[in-house]
């Protein structure tokens, strides 16, 4: 017989869902007739299909140890998900990523689409590391479609938690790199309320009834008519920053859903680099993605850097695209390089 408690990830899954999940080799058919003949019991007393588990509670299957060893193996392989990531930092609980701009960073998982979540997920497989507990590791933060830069995961549900809660409570702090139009002489905060149009896919400023957000903006450069600016997030709304530079005169250069502007272009002839690495505990790494020289970026916003409550400080290097177009926009590779290695404090 086996014996299995609920889990706080577990709690409020129904009896034959949370059976399946225990028993990934055993068909739908298999998994009806032991609940029907009584080999799954629930605290002791014979199991209903419907029944809601909470935490603690112990769920008995009856069957020979060694045949659930077999079956209760992950029968997914996450056939065609790339497992190429870009691996920043990982311990036995958390794992950070730099996300490629064009990547969406989650969808639905049954779908099998090419989702950093999705990769991530492939990347544990293939390292024995996802077993069938109910806890499937999932992005703490997000960032959209054509942003690139730092998302956490946490490996385990009690991580997972901590690091939801950092984002909630703004323990864990987080730094974006963006080039903006104009020349922005000096740093500030914008305090302005947004509010959100899923229709049109927009998030416009809206001081009356729309949510707080705030944004902390700091110049760290400029050239011909653009700047690069640092900024620091203290709420999270959808196209926070965009619309928050847009608001102050100063949209994201090629941001053309916000004012930016046309779509760079990379000069003719121009040479791809490979973007130094990161700082600290930190993994080697190629470009993986659309971090490759391929692709042109749509406006030039990167999660650089981000504070753990420990105090940990991780770092994303710049895609390469993105170097590109600084260089093409006249920043010299020093100041880019000196932008890159100085952490905010």
């Amino acid at each position: 017989m086996v014996s299995h408690t609920v889990g706080p990830m577990e709690a409020g899954k129904k009896v034959h869902r949370l059976v399946r999940q225990l028993l990934p080799g055993v068909p739908l058919s298999g998994i009806h007739k032991m609940l029907r003949v009584g080999r799954v019991r629930l605290n002791g007393k014979k199991a209903k299909p419907d029944t809601l588990v909470a935490e603690g509670d112990v769920l008995e299957l009856r069957m020979a140890e060694e045949d659930f060893a077999v079956v209760s193996k992950p029968t997914r392989k996450y056939g065609g998900v790339p497992r190429e990531i870009d691996v920043i930092y990982e311990d036995e609980t958390v794992l950070a990523v730099n996300k490629p701009m064009g990547l969406l960073t989650h969808g639905t998982a049954e779908e099998q689409r090419d989702t950093l979540a999705n990769r991530v997920l492939a990347y544990l497989f293939d390292k024995g590391e996802l077993g069938n507990s109910g806890f499937a590791p999932a992005p703490a933060n997000r960032l959209d479609r054509n942003t690139s830069g730092i998302i956490l995961f946490g490996k385990t549900g009690d991580m997972a938690r901590e690091l939801a809660n950092g984002f909630k409570d703004h323990t864990i702090r987080k730094w974006y790199l963006a080039v903006v139009k104009g020349h922005v002489k000096s740093g500030g905060k914008i305090d302005v309320g947004l509010s959100r149009d899923p229709q049109q896919n927009l998030t416009r400023v809206d001081k009356e009834s729309g949510k707080a957000s705030f944004t902390v903006y700091d110049p760290l450069a400029s050239a011909n008519g653009t700047s690069i600016v640092r900024l620091e997030l203290i709420s999270g709304r959808t196209h926070q920053i965009r619309v928050h530079m847009q608001h102050i005169g100063h949209p994201l250069v090629s941001d053309r859903k916000y004012q930016g502007g046309k779509v760079i272009r990379r000069p003719a002839g121009s040479m791809s680099e490979n973007a130094g690495r990161g700082m600290g505990k930190q993994q080697p790494s190629s470009r993986y993605g659309s971090n490759s020289d391929a692709e042109e970026p749509k406006y030039l916003l990167h999660a650089a850097w981000l504070r753990l409550p420990m105090g940990d400080v991780l770092h994303a290097p710049l895609p390469v695209p993105y170097r590109q177009q600084l260089l093409a926009l006249g920043y010299p590779e020093d100041v880019i390089s000196k932008l890159e290695s100085e952490v905010p404090e």
